[in-house]
């Protein structure tokens, strides 16, 4: 919400208490927003609609009371009441205050305290370390990543984290694979057949691994070419995470939480509050106390604990490290887990609440029982085109499109670019052919050519003497200008602008990336209008001679807006903000 939103929502407040004795409360909000469509004015106030039930009475009469004692309100031109609704038109002075906020401060346009004094842990892709990350990984790691960076301009204290299994089932049998290799490597008997094993790994990578042993360590058993594998597998993902701009806070590890003592831990609790029992010899959990259909296996009869075990205890670790909410990013065939995961942290005696509910319990203060959220994004499954053909993937059978072999092809930006811009519990086809072209088909490319447009517009107004190049530092116009030049078609970009702050309180709210997308392609769209109506008509253009200097500069400070707010959307997509580009029709 942006400062000016923020006078008009508490002059809402203010004229309700007035008007009806109400005092609006969480169930009312938003008391302002921006405008949904910019022909409406800057903000609007869907509290009439919100108030119908308690005052008895139509919402467009109580918006008509309301926009009349609204009247006079600070920094509005105009305040009308439509339908339902109350909308804000603001005055010249505040387009212009707008325009300076967004240039005065470029890194912290958008920030929000909405998530001040909440820490949450995102945990994201978490890939086993058994083979190269391939586009089901890259999804959630450029969905993950551009959701910690929402997270933190909106106010919250967002750390990512990655969960590394590097213990159990799937690394013995990495192991084995490497091992079989090696042997043929080193013209000795396999001890099985890798290529008929359903459990063995067979991808190229596993032949390269083994190559490498066989020069340096021959005689290496099983667990040293786990350990080998290990080793080199988890170095493979970090580096394709830097080369993906995902920045990964922490990464922990099973085998340290195996020998850490804190799986005991949480079984003694459990054990200690009756909520475990025996039966064919294992122990289990009394799950269906806490909402799952069924008990479940805790520690199987052999000794060994079931994968749910560890686990639960690595999530009661991250709310025992401080944090209140925990945001994890699974494949969708880990769905059935989600509610099994949920059962162990209320039987660890957890308050857990919805994200909504939790994020009201946060501003109301903290209750009596600290309230915590656990919540998991289900990132769906992506199909990756060629010439309209479906590439197809496995680990265990080699047969993969990896993330390094995506990012060649199409380029970071339009990967994650791709991966964001559909809700993540939507099934998605990523069109290697569209996100190769660099036309305005591409929804990136689009973006970034609105971007490029406005530099080239400051860069030939320099050339041109039509812009003094001490006004622009770091690429953007910087000059003075008179609110009263600004234009009626600068005024629909800045609607467009002022919807930035709100844009990235929603993208936190609903953990939903996709939003910011939307808002940019919205944004450029807006952009790529107003500069066509210039090419139409050279009276609307920004750098014509017959244009006053003094509208020219008002198009130039209306245009930077539109620049600084491309960059900090592009910023938590981890996309690039080109100054040029080559576009083919």
């Amino acid at each position: 919400m942006t400062d000016l939103d923020a006078i008009w929502a508490d002059a809402v407040a203010a004229a309700a208490k007035a008007l009806w004795g109400v005092e609006l409360a969480d169930r009312h909000r938003p008391f302002v927003e921006p405008a949904h469509d910019a022909r409406f004015g800057d903000a609007t106030s869907g509290v009439p609609m919100r108030l119908a039930r308690d005052l008895k009475k139509p919402p467009p009469a109580i918006a008509k009371e309301l926009a009349a004692k609204l009247a006079g309100v600070p920094h509005a031109a105009k305040v009308e009441a439509a339908a339902g609704y109350v909308n804000f038109t603001a005055d010249a002075a505040a387009q212009a205050e707008l325009v300076r906020a967004v240039r005065g401060a470029p890194a912290e346009w958008g920030r929000s305290s909405l998530g001040k004094g909440v820490r949450v842990l995102v945990e994201h892709t978490s890939a086993n370390p058994t083979g190269p990350m391939h586009i089901a990984h890259a999804r959630q790691a450029a969905v993950g990543d551009s959701l910690v960076r929402i997270l933190r301009l909106a106010g919250f204290e967002a750390t990512s984290e990655f969960y590394v299994n590097d213990a159990g089932g799937q690394i013995a049998n990495l192991g084995r694979s490497i091992h079989a290799r090696l042997q043929e490597a080193l013209g000795r008997p396999a001890p099985f057949d890798v290529d008929k094993d359903e459990n063995a790994y067979k991808g190229d990578y596993i032949r390269a691994l083994a190559g490498e042993l066989a020069s340096r360590e021959p005689g290496a058993d099983p667990a040293r070419c786990a350990a080998f594998g290990l080793e080199r597998l988890l170095a493979e993902i970090k580096d394709d995470f830097a080369a993906f701009r995902v920045g990964m806070d922490a990464w922990f590890s099973e085998t340290a939480l195996r020998k850490s003592g804190k799986i005991e831990s949480m079984l003694e609790f459990f054990r200690s509050w009756g909520l475990t029992y025996a039966k064919d010899g294992a122990t289990w959990l009394k799950s269906t106390d806490f909402g799952e259909s069924e008990d479940r296996v805790l520690v199987k009869s052999d000794g060994e604990y079931t994968y749910r075990t560890p686990d639960s205890a690595y999530h009661r670790d991250k709310f025992d490290r401080g944090f209140d909410w925990l945001v994890d990013t699974w494949g969708p065939d880990h769905h059935a887990e989600i509610a099994n995961r949920a059962a162990a942290m209320k039987a660890l005696n957890f308050n857990l609440l919805p994200r909504a509910e939790f994020l009201k319990a946060r501003r109301g203060g903290t209750p009596e029982q600290k309230a915590r959220c656990f919540e998991v994004l289900t990132i769906q499954y992506c199909r990756l085109l060629r010439g309209g053909q479906e590439l197809t993937m496995g680990k265990r059978a080699g047969t993969y499109v990896t993330l390094r072999e995506l990012v060649e092809e199409v380029g970071v930006d339009a990967a994650r670019w791709f991966f964001t811009m559909r809700k993540t519990d939507s099934k998605m086809d990523f069109d290697l052919d569209v996100a190769k072209k660099q036309t305005l088909d591409n929804p990136v490319y689009y973006a970034q050519y609105a971007h490029a447009r406005i530099c080239s517009i400051t860069k030939k107004g320099v050339e041109k003497g039509m812009v003094d190049a001490r006004d622009v530092r770091g690429g953007v116009w910087q000059g003075e200008f008179e609110a009263a030049h600004v234009g009626p078609e600068e005024l629909m970009l800045l609607r467009a602008v002022r919807s930035w702050p709100r844009t990235v309180e929603r993208a936190a709210e609903n953990v939903d990336p996709s939003l910011v997308c939307i808002a940019l392609t919205d944004l450029s769209r807006a952009f790529q209008s107003y500069y066509q109506a210039g090419m139409r008509d050279a009276s609307k253009r920004v750098l014509e001679a017959a244009v006053p200097e003094q509208v020219r500069r008002a198009r130039l400070a209306a245009c930077a807006a539109v620049q600084v707010t491309l960059r900090a959307g592009f910023g938590l997509l981890g996309v690039s903000a080109p100054e040029r580009l080559e576009f083919t029709e």
